[in-house]
């Protein structure tokens, strides 16, 4: 028996021990991604909910809640609201004044920023102000629905995805998103770019058209021009290569020449004689202007390396 006791009690030393030497620092790394930031929180430890739609009286809670208010119980205080106020059909005046008022309010329809903060801000003072500034960026999203009669489309309700968005900006040399190429400025988010260049004009933007191989060659050029009209870097990409290099690999290379995408593939429907061959070996992105090349796993990455400042440690 006594045995068994002084067995299981270094047993439980051993599982104690092992819990807390892995919250140690990592030496030897860059700093930019791998150091502990003193800003208050747990991020490993975060069980995170998305919430982008909320009943009345949820929404009606959670605001509260941020804002730290108490109620008290008020008893026959009934108010009567009608639910078919503001409910039907816009005629064509209607619409081309809705139009005009998007136009116009478009700049107000911007991400959360995240307050500014040093190590000498306390833990508890930056949650603080982070839930006001939260708060006050949903009120004022809310004055637009009500008092300009504007329809917002689903957005994050739940502060701790905007703290992890603003930590990813904050670590990040090059900012990417991730767009749909069948249709990138619906989904792309210019005030994004513009947090970005805020928190630190060295970070480069970069959006990612991913899907890139349902498009031609001709309509993948035609976003490479725009995009530089914009001044913004644009890159192609496409899973389905990735999948394909795969198969391709574990088949011993049977069928190679029929996904290659860079060389010596004239009928390909997303290939023309215009198009560049890729080397591996060969910089094949310029940090001046954009190509509509179909950039596959190992390219995508050299691209990533290429955007670097020449100052940044080597990868």
């Amino acid at each position: 028996m006594g045995k068994n006791k002084k067995e299981n009690s270094n047993l439980g030393r051993s599982l104690i021990k092992d819990r807390f030497s892995s919250k140690g620092k990592r030496g030897g790394d860059s700093l930019l991604h791998t150091s502990e930031l003193n800003d208050g929180y747990d991020w490993g430890r975060l069980n995170l909910q998305s919430v982008t739609e909320e009943s009345s009286f949820q929404e009606f809670l959670s605001t509260a809640e941020l804002a730290g208010t108490e109620f008290q119980a008020e008893k026959l205080n009934v108010k009567f609201v009608n639910p078919a106020v503001g409910v039907g059909i816009l005629n064509n005046e209607q619409k081309k004044q809705v139009e005009v008022t998007h136009a116009e309010k478009k700049d107000l329809l911007k991400i959360p920023r995240r307050p500014k903060w040093d190590i000498n801000t306390s833990a508890e003072e930056l949650q603080n102000k982070e839930k006001s500034d939260f708060l006050e960026w949903r009120r004022k999203l809310a004055v637009l629905q009500d008092e300009e009669g504007l329809l917002l489309t689903p957005y994050e309700k739940n502060l701790d995805f905007w703290r992890q968005l603003w930590r990813v900006v904050e670590r990040s040399d090059i900012v990417v998103q991730i767009l749909d190429a069948r249709n990138p400025l619906l989904f792309r988010c210019e005030d994004l770019e513009k947090y970005a260049k805020e928190v630190d004009k060295k970070k480069l933007n970069l959006l990612l058209l991913n899907k890139s191989d349902f498009l031609t060659h001709k309509q993948r050029k035609a976003w490479a021009r725009y995009f530089d009209s914009l001044e913004i870097s644009a890159a192609f990409f496409s899973a389905t290569l990735v999948k394909d290099d795969v198969i391709i690999e574990e088949n011993d290379n049977e069928s190679e020449e029929e996904f290659d995408f860079g060389e010596n593939d004239n009928d390909s429907e997303y290939e023309t004689t215009e198009e560049d061959d890729v080397d591996g070996n060969v910089e094949f992105v310029s940090k001046e202007k954009n190509l509509p090349d179909l950039l596959n796993r190992e390219q995508l990455i050299s691209l990533f390396k290429s955007l670097l400042p020449e100052d940044h440690p080597k990868l």
